[in-house]
This record gives structure tokens, C-alpha cells and sequence, in this order.
């Protein structure tokens, strides 16, 4: 197929999501997501209406990828550039027409696309309509959805990713459009039905991509929440294999083997949750199995069982986050522990041999200012360096990781934090603020990165 990478090749990249650096938020046809309306309501000035301002400035950015050395650049397609209200049985041409140039234009310059289908911003008037994910009409508005994006693209992407971090999704339900006012139970069941379709709608479009497009790679972008025991008790042991069996190995097995694991179904009964199903539903999952897995990976969490042998009572409700003083922390509470990702790799490899593993986010936040024209920021290098180090130890052991895309490419803005959060190898100025062009201003991080990529990481 015309474009296909060589499978020999290590796809250096970086990451971005559409509704975090595109800006433009209701230009040339698109409507308002939720990710709009969530920005909007925080009121402290974090929006989407401006973004970093790629939307207009995309061209500029991608030759800033090329004079980095990307070999890829993993990034999400508005759904509500598509479908403005979710509800259009035509899609919006100028949607199409912006990322298909930017698609071109990548690989133009030789960077590989991968295409995240939905990251966060499912259309206000699907919500509205029917209250979006938590209903199963969702299915059909999703695949209807991904069937444009791989009829339009498919030809010129062979990297898919279905659905970004849908452990996320279900616990922060406000990010689905649920009311989070309710009592607890109805949150809950709310939220847990809404992933449950998420996994039927993802299925659905894995399958089709398989027929339509044999040799593409396609499946989730998993948050994987690496849990560690604070101490040596087997109850604290415990409790922090539950969790991570319950965020992030669920949301792999559904995708790569279409099975919901049975402790995934038991917490559901132990939070009140009860799913409605459908007859068809094991044979959709069985049909729509994930060849390719993203993981987004950033830190180790530290859980303490605050139930002790008593685990009657839901995961959220048995554990507790716990900070090792010995570790570094960002200004909003992740650590630095980049052993623990050459022990995730394993763990994955270990579940599932052999399956081709994309780091899809990675990376270091921070406050910085510009100083005499520089950005020293020493820290994401630290950071950036041992990660990248211990992912190819990992690699060399046998874990087939195929790409590295640090979280974040340039700046982008955080809904939850603002502005000050910055994750990014590029410095914007005036992020969210200025209406016109947003400087970008290389950060010292570029520069190690680039030496990285050159090498292919071999010093």
C-alpha cells in the first residue's frame, strides 16, 4: 500500500490532541463539543476558542516536525470538524479538506500519521440528543463517524487509534456530559454504561478497518495507571493490582483479546453498576480485535489499601494515592519514575506477546518563562532521557515497541490546570490568549530531541 512505513523503522515522534492546539473551535463549519463546553464553563480564561492557534498555524508547525526529525506525529481529528452536531448524515467538507492537507503535508515531509478517531470532544448535540455515550444510539453515531474518517484517510493512514484514554472517560463522567450533581450510583451508572459502549463502537470500527484496510495497525490509546504497593503487605499488594487491573488491563483485554474480564464485571457489581446488554454484543467485541495497542504513560501511582482483607466495597472506595518522598514531583502531583515504565512494558509484553506497542503520550510538566530568549527546560530532558533509555531497554528485551511520542509536541492548553501546565518541546506564547499568531519559541528540549531522534537513540 502506497505510504506504508517499513515495520523495521522506530516512528520517533510527538503527540497532540485537535481540541488542545487547533483553536478555531467554531470556524468553517464546526460545531461544539463537550470539550468545548468543559473549557468554556472552567472560566479561568483556558478555552478552546484559541488553542495554540494550529488550526491556522499548522504548516508552520509541521516544518518545526521536520526540522526535529519526527518519523511520526500522533495527533486526533475533531469529531465536531466532521460532524459539527454529531447528527449530519454528510460530513463537513471543509473538515475534510483540513485534514486531509495536513495529512498530506506530513507525509510529504516524510512524518508518519497516527490518527487518533476520538479524543475527548464527542459533538454537543449528540448530548444533547440523547445524552451521548451513555446511550447506545452512540454506537451508530461513532461508527457512522469512523467509517468517513477510514473512507476519506485510510488510504494514506496506516496508524489508527480508536478512542483515547476511555478509563479517563469513566472517571471524570463530567468529560462524557453526565451530571455529576446525582447521587453516586447514578453517576457510576452512567459512566460504566457509556465505557461499555465505548468498547461496542470501538469493536465495530476495529472490525471495519480490518476489511477495509488489512495491513493498517488499529486499536486504543490506554491511560495505563503503573500501581505500585506502598508497602510490603500483601494488602496493599492487593489493592494496587485491583486498580490496575480495573483502569488500564480491562481496557486492553476488551480491545486485544474482546473480553471483559470477570473482576472488571464483579467492581461493577460492588459500584451498584448493572450494564445493559445486548445478545450480539460478545460477537461484536470478538470481531473488532485491536492489532495494536497506544499507551499513554506518564508516571507510577502509589496505592495504599485503606480496607485492609475487606474489599466488599468498590476499587475507588478500598484505595488511597500515597506521595514517595524519595521521588520528584511535577507542580500537580505526578512523580518521576521512569524504572516503572520499563516495568510496564514488561507487564504488557508478559499479558500480550508480542503485541506492537506505540507510546502515545509520555512526558514532564512544568512552569517556565522565557530568559533571554531560551526556555532551560532541564527537567523534561532529565525526564525525557530516562524514560526514552529504560523504553529501550525494554525494547531490547523483547517488547515490541514500535514508536515514542512524547506528550506534547508544542504546548497545549489543560483544561483542569490552564496555561501554566506546560508539557511541550515548543513554547507558545500568548497560548489561549493572542488572536493573532502565536510565537514558537524552540525549548531546549527540541534540541536534545532532535540529537535523540539523529542517533536513534543509541547514546
Amino acid at each position: 500500500m502506497a505510504n506504508e512505513p517499513k515495520m523495521t523503522e522506530f516512528l520517533w515522534g510527538a503527540s497532540t490532541s485537535a481540541f488542545q492546539v487547533e483553536g478555531a473551535y467554531l470556524e468553517n463549519g464546526k460545531g461544539l463539543s463537550i470539550a468545548d463546553v468543559r473549557s468554556l464553563r472552567a472560566g479561568n480564561g483556558v478555552d478552546t476558542k484559541l488553542g495554540a492557534n494550529h488550526y491556522h498555524q499548522w504548516r508552520e508547525d509541521i516544518q518545526l516536525m521536520k526540522e526535529l526529525g519526527l518519523k511520526s506525529y500522533r495527533f486526533s481529528i475533531n469529531w465536531t470538524r466532521i460532524f459539527p452536531n454529531g447528527t449530519e448524515l454528510e460530513p463537513n467538507e471543509h473538515g475534510l479538506a483540513f485534514y486531509h492537507e495536513l495529512i498530506d503535508e506530513l507525509l510529504k515531509n516524510g512524518i508518519e500519521p497516527l490518527v487518533t478517531i476520538y479524543h475527548f470532544d464527542q459533538p454537543m448535540g449528540l448530548i444533547k440528543a440523547y445524552g451521548g455515550w451513555v446511550s447506545r444510539k452512540s454506537i451508530d453515531d461513532f461508527f457512522k463517524y469512523g467509517k468517513c474518517l477510514l473512507k476519506e484517510f485510510g488510504h494514506k493512514v496506516q496508524y489508527w487509534l480508536t478512542i483515547n484514554e476511555q478509563s479517563v472517560l469513566a472517571f471524570s463522567p463530567d468529560m462524557l456530559g453526565v451530571d455529576t450533581t446525582q447521587e453516586k450510583t447514578k453517576i457510576y451508572q452512567q459512566a460504566y454504561q457509556a465505557n461499555y459502549h465505548m468498547w461496542l463502537a470501538q469493536a465495530k470500527v476495529i472490525a471495519l478497518c480490518h476489511k477495509m484496510y488489512p495491513k493498517a495497525k488499529i486499536g486504543p490509546a490506554v491511560s495505563y495507571l503503573t500501581t505500585l504497593p506502598a508497602t510490603k503487605s500483601a494488602e496493599d499488594m492487593m489493592a494496587a493490582k485491583d486498580l490496575e487491573d480495573f483502569y488500564s488491563f480491562s481496557q486492553m483485554q476488551v480491545a486485544l483479546r474482546g473480553e471483559i474480564p470477570k473482576t472488571y464485571m464483579k467492581e461493577l457489581i460492588k459500584a451498584g453498576v448493572i450494564l445493559e446488554t445486548s445478545p450480539d454484543d460478545q460477537e461484536i467485541l470478538k470481531t473488532g480485535i485491536a492489532n495494536f495497542l497506544g499507551i499513554n504513560w506518564y508516571c507510577t501511582t502509589i496505592i495504599k489499601s485503606i480496607t485492609g482483607e475487606d474489599t466488599a466495597k468498590f476499587i475507588l472506595q478500598r484505595v488511597e494515592r500515597i506521595k514517595n518522598h524519595k521521588l520528584k514531583y511535577t507542580d500537580w502531583g505526578w512523580n518521576f519514575d521512569p524504572v516503572g515504565l520499563h516495568y510496564a512494558l514488561r507487564q504488557i509484553e508478559d499479558r500480550f506477546p508480542g503485541i506492537p506497542v506505540a507510546i502515545t503520550e509520555c512526558g514532564w510538566s512544568q512552569k517556565e518563562q522565557i530568559e533571554n530568549g531560551k526556555i532551560r527546560d532541564t527537567d523534561r530532558i532529565e525526564y525525557l532521557q530516562a524514560h526514552i533509555h529504560q523504553m529501550l531497554l525494554a525494547k531490547k528485551e523483547g517488547v515490541n515497541v514500535i514508536s515514542f511520542n512524547p506528550w506534547s509536541f508544542l504546548d497545549v492548553l489543560s483544561v483542569g490546570d490552564g496555561f501554566e501546565k506546560r508539557y511541550g518541546l515548543i513554547y507558545v506564547e500568548g497560548i489561549g490568549k493572542s488572536h493573532g499568531k502565536m510565537r514558537r519559541i524552540k525549548k531546549d528540549s527540541f534540541q536534545f530531541y532532535k540529537e535523540m531522534i539523529a542517533k536513534n537513540g543509541s547514546d
